[in-house]
């Protein structure tokens, strides 16, 4: 009877033994696994570093002969998410082997506290995302947004304002676009329209400009770009019908409920 007792034991030690142990181990490969896919995303902003108050441009050429194909595919969506311009031209297709950067400036302390996230463990659920998927997914929304830029660079940049607050736009500035680029940029033409874009003289500043190139790689403009003109004319139109009406509304002579005014307000 002891013997069966005891071979019980061991049995169910044995097995909670695999059980947690192997779990453990598991455990461990995988925490190994992910300090090595931190340290090349360290490494890549490291690399981004040594080029710090300059244009992520700079850097692309070291980037893309420094980091293997392999090390830039387990990295490169995360990077994106995290806050690194990775773009992708208008014009091409998206390639591994040679990634594109947008027209920013690198700040150091920015990548400093990425990488103490990175450190940190906070972004492993990042990594391994396919490139080849992602990026081409949203190749539609890239290419609105190096479109805006080109219109704030084109047009808004060489706009004027008057006194009135009433922007004068480059003549024939439209015809500089396509069609579907043009019904792209409707509602971010209408919106962007600020008279805080011009100094004294009536010109474009210039740190406005790049303020808002900026916004754009952000994403900040975004809705702006996806919007569909014509439902955006019609809210704004019932917007303007409701603000109307309540002016009427408050303009209204009021009339007290008793004494000769309700008298005569009644004849």
């Amino acid at each position: 009877m002891i013997n069966i007792i005891s071979a019980i034991m061991i049995a169910i030690l044995g097995a909670l033994i695999g059980t947690y142990g192997g779990a453990y181990f598991f455990s461990k490969r995988q925490e190994s696994k992910m300090e090595k896919v931190r340290a090349i995303a360290i490494k890549a902003l490291n690399i981004l570093k040594k080029y710090s108050k300059q244009s992520f441009r700079n850097a692309e050429n070291d980037f893309n002969t420094s980091l293997t194909i392999i090390e830039k595919r387990t990295i490169l969506v995360a990077l994106h998410k995290l806050g690194i311009p990775i773009g992708m031209p208008s014009d091409k297709v998206f390639s591994i082997k040679s990634i594109h950067f947008m027209d920013k400036v690198i700040e150091k302390d920015e990548l400093d506290g990425i990488i103490s996230q990175i450190r940190d463990g906070y972004c492993d659920h990042l990594f391994y995302i396919d490139p080849d998927t992602y990026f081409p997914a949203n190749y539609t929304l890239f290419a609105m947004r190096n479109l805006a830029k080109t219109y704030v660079s084109n047009v808004l940049a060489k706009s004027t304002c008057d006194k009135n607050k009433r922007v004068s736009y480059p003549n024939n500035w439209i015809s500089d676009f396509g069609v579907g680029e043009y019904l792209t940029l409707r509602v971010f033409h209408e919106q962007i329209c600020f008279d805080l874009l011009y100094d004294n003289e009536g010109k474009a500043i210039p740190e406005k400009m790049e303020q808002i190139i900026h916004e754009i790689d952000m994403g900040l403009w975004d809705s702006s770009l996806q919007s569909n003109y014509e439902i955006y004319k019609n809210a704004k139109s019932q917007i303007e019908m409701n603000n109307t009406f309540q002016t009427l509304v408050t303009q209204q002579p009021k009339y007290e409920a008793s004494g000769q005014d309700l008298q005569d307000h009644q004849k």
